[in-house]
């Protein structure tokens, strides 16, 4: 079983039975698609302000600052130059790996969530308009 399996299973675990845990999983699921909303706003004023780029999530336990940035394309293109200077290989990877998602992104209908884990990082291209549907799109990993 995968940690991001394991991370579902105990958001949505519940001691409750029958009604009472249908309408705990309903609450959990009414509060993922807010704070989707949420980011997804934020990821479209980002866009707007700075251009094509990924709104990033660190969500590490360990890091003090959790909250969300976004970076532009020119950003990460020179957070790429940074990390060959300083022949971070890891570093490197995942900025290369973002900077083929901002370019191959339909900004028409798309905006790009990045999230930063222990367990390495993701990047989403989240519908801008309907965040149900990304949800689903989000969490069907989880649940298969």
């Amino acid at each position: 079983m995968s940690r991001r399996t394991d991370l579902l299973k105990q958001l949505i675990a519940s001691k409750k039975f029958g009604d009472e845990k249908s309408q705990e999983q309903k609450f959990l699921a009414a509060t993922a698609q807010l704070i989707l909303t949420d980011l997804i706003g934020q990821a479209i004023k980002g866009f707007e302000k700075h251009g094509a780029g990924s709104l990033i999530l660190n969500i590490n336990p360990k890091d003090a600052n959790q909250e969300a940035v976004y970076v532009s394309g020119d950003d990460i293109q020179f957070d790429i130059a940074a990390a060959e200077s300083a022949e971070d290989e890891n570093t490197l990877k995942f900025l290369r790996q973002l900077m083929e998602e901002v370019d191959k992104n339909d900004w028409s209908k798309t905006v790009l969530i990045t999230l930063i884990t222990n367990a390495g990082t993701r990047t989403f291209a989240v519908e801008a308009g309907g965040s149900q549907e990304s949800l689903r799109a989000l969490t069907s990993e989880f649940t298969e």
